[in-house]
This record gives structure tokens, sequence and C-alpha cells, in this order.
């Protein structure tokens, strides 16, 4: 997988559309987003589907396998669901 620094994403982005790409903040050495091609998203989503786990009612009870536990951001918003849905 590609990795890249923001500023060089945003230069190549058209470039990088085709291939998987990790793009990190480079003073932070903090991973900030992944593109990857539809069809290798499109494989793991499927994938991840099947381990949807249902509760006894057909609802669903835990997603599993879309992020990584170590994930971190500074997303307000994102830090608010995360802790509400914890």
């Amino acid at each position: 997988m590609l990795e890249l620094g923001v500023a060089d994403a945003q230069k190549s982005f058209l470039k990088i559309l085709n291939q998987s790409t990790v793009i990190i903040d480079k003073k932070s050495h903090i991973k900030k987003a992944v593109v990857l091609p539809y069809d290798e998203y499109q494989k793991l989503l499927k994938k991840s589907m099947r381990e949807i786990v249902f509760e006894e009612d057909d609802e669903i009870n835990q997603f599993v396998g879309m992020i990584s536990k170590d994930f971190k951001t500074d997303d307000i918003r994102y830090n608010r669901i995360i802790k509400d849905t914890e």
C-alpha cells in the first residue's frame, strides 16, 4: 500500500484513485485516511457484512471489521458518536 503525506496526496489525487493509499500526517505520524479502489472497497464491505452479529430479534448488535481499534482522530463529532456507542 502506498503511503503519502497529506500535501502529496492532494497533489497526486487523480493518480492515487486507482491504487490503495494511506494518507499520513507527516508531522504527527498519524494515519489520516485510506483511499481504496472501488473494487477493493466492495470486496472488503462484502466480507465484513458476513461478520455482522445479530441479536435474537434480528436487530444488528455489533458491526465487526470496519475500523481498527487503534484508530484515533481529533474529529469531535466522530469521537462523540463513538463514546455514545461504547
